[in-house]
């Protein structure tokens, strides 16, 4: 049986019983449901009976007080319905005990509704009374019916309750019964598949572990079975069998290259050591002549360099002692110019301070000013107050005092004027006071300034003296330089005639040993690129023996 079919049967046997479990439940709920509306038909007819019977007593009992036709036809109508009620009754009565009683009051219902019929008819009222008084017979009967039915339905209602009580525990059962089912075919189902499966995992982990002498599981008894995990262990068992061959191969093809590696890479490492003497002592050889040539060649250009250094000293050191003379001639030139300043800047300063006397003297004249103006401001207020004192005379004086009152008004405006005319001249003379003040500042500022410029030209005058000794000296120092680089100039260009002779023949020598120096290199490095080349197959082979010791082998 294939793996599809034993999780469709695991899945179909607990479905099965649970559906079967559930249609049995269903029918005898329905079953219980169908009596119960049967019961409670039976009690609600009973209870419409007894109704009706204490409707029929009361229509009797109005007739025999009022036997109207209305009263009549009410009573045959009453009498008429209970009959169907009677009827209907009769059809839904199950027990047997209940429909005897019932019959027993069908007869007297019977036998009272011929009586009550021809009361109703003959208009008696006497037998009609005595009729409704008739009733109470049936009622009773109809109670007893009552009490019959309420106990027989007690009764239905206990055995429902042991329905559904048995319902419980079957269910109850039926689901342990299912769950021990579904867990027996699960087990049997799930050891068919995970055993095969468990002994595959155990010998795939000694696999991946380099085990390959795990035990195949035997599948001649299974090698027609359709079953996946039949299957599963074929081609496992298969896969290890090839794995095996594989390993085998492998492991002999390694040893027959190690071997072969070996060897040649001892027969190169003897040819190089010998191509590496040989390279070493040509290159030591190249390497002295090249050394000797560089260092002659070195030396030549500086010899060079040195000579050419030596013209431009001297060229430099006559030009230097040029520009020395006419250096002293400008210091001669600059403490000339600096007496003219020095006498200029004496008197810049004697300016400065007769400047600074004069806008003193305008100070004074400003604050002379001021006071004039505060003076002439005093006699306004007072000129004020006068005409003030002046109005209020004339304001005393009545009539008479009008002309003298236009007078005093007219000095109060001049006092007015003179008040407001004075304010502006403060104003302007406080604006003049701050112009000179900034003024006298500014003066001072520069007097001081010439002062300080008059020592500077002192101290500048006396630094100029001693440049002018000083650079006279490097004049002649400079002359005597000159002189003297001029003789080692000529030794120079000797020295190098001598040594451009000795570098051409270190250079010759130094071009043949490079020549046989780069041959050696280039035999020396085809042989260690197949030294490494040999290294990395010796370095591959060994890997590969690594990982073939992470397999295991039976010895056969």
């Amino acid at each position: 049986m294939k793996l599809q079919n034993h999780l469709f049967l695991l899945a179909l046997i607990p479905l099965i019983l649970s559906t079967a479990i559930v249609t049995f439940i269903i029918y005898q709920m329905v079953t219980m449901t169908s009596s119960s509306e049967t019961d409670v038909d039976v009690m609600l007819e009973v209870e419409s009976l007894n109704s009706d019977l204490v409707i029929i007593q009361q229509a009797l009992a109005n007739f025999s007080l009022n036997p109207n036709e209305g009263n009549r036809l009410s009573a045959q109508n009453l009498i008429l319905e209970t009959e169907k009620s009677l009827k209907q009754l009769t059809s839904i009565l199950a027990n047997e005990e209940q429909r005897t009683q019932l019959e027993g009051i069908s007869v007297k219902f019977d036998a009272f509704s011929f009586d009550a019929g021809e009361a109703l008819d003959t208009g008696n009222n006497t037998e009609a009374n005595r009729q409704s008084i008739r009733v109470s017979g049936i009622v009773n009967d109809v109670h007893l019916l009552k009490i019959q039915t309420i106990d027989w339905y007690n009764a239905s209602i206990a055995g429902t309750q042991e329905r559904i009580s048995f319902i419980v525990k079957f269910s109850l059962t039926a689901i342990v019964v299912i769950i021990i089912v579904t867990l027996c075919v699960s087990y049997f189902i799930s050891r068919r598949i995970t055993a095969p499966l468990n002994r595959m995992v155990k010998n795939a982990r000694l696999v991946a572990s380099g085990d390959l002498t795990v035990e195949l599981m035997t599948t001649e008894s299974k090698s027609k079975s359709k079953f996946e995990i039949d299957l599963l262990n074929k081609s496992f068992n298969d896969m290890i069998l090839n794995l095996r061959q594989t390993v085998f191969s492998i492991e002999k093809i390694s040893d027959r290259v190690t071997g072969f590696a070996n060897d040649v890479s001892h027969k190169m490492e003897n040819i190089s050591e010998s191509s590496s003497q040989v390279s070493a002592s040509t290159e030591e050889l190249a390497k002295g002549s090249q050394s000797i040539s560089e260092d002659v060649q070195s030396t030549a250009e500086l010899m060079a360099q040195m000579n050419q250094d030596f013209q431009k000293s001297v060229q430099i050191s006559e030009e230097a002692s040029i520009q020395g003379t006419q250096a002293l001639e400008s210091v001669q030139v600059g403490r000339s110019t600096l007496n003219q300043q020095q006498q200029y800047a004496h008197e810049l300063a004697s300016s400065s301070k007769a400047i600074k006397e004069s806008i003193d003297q305008f100070a004074a004249y400003t604050g002379e000013i001021r006071g004039a103006a505060i003076f002439v401001k005093e006699i306004a207020e007072q000129t004020n107050l006068l005409s003030l004192n002046a109005a209020i005379e004339a304001a005393r004086a009545g009539e008479a005092g009008k002309g003298f009152a236009v007078v005093a008004n007219e000095v109060k405006k001049l006092a007015e004027d003179s008040a407001n005319a004075t304010e502006k001249i403060t104003i302007m003379v406080q604006n003049i006071q701050q112009g000179i003040n900034r003024i006298m500042a500014a003066s001072n500022t520069g007097q001081s300034l010439s002062e300080k410029q008059v020592v500077s030209m002192t101290e500048t005058e006396a630094s100029f003296q001693t440049i002018s000794v000083r650079v006279e000296l490097i004049h002649n120092q400079l002359g005597t330089l000159a002189d003297s680089m001029e003789q080692s100039a000529k030794r120079t260009e000797q020295v190098i005639s001598a040594i451009e002779n000795i570098s051409a023949v270190s250079e010759e020598t130094a071009a043949g040993t490079e020549e046989i120096s780069a041959s050696t290199d280039e035999q020396l490095k085809s042989l260690e690129d197949m030294r490494q080349n040999i290294q990395t197959l010796n370095s591959m082979t060994y890997e590969m023996q690594q990982q073939l010791e992470l397999f295991t082998l039976s010895k056969s």
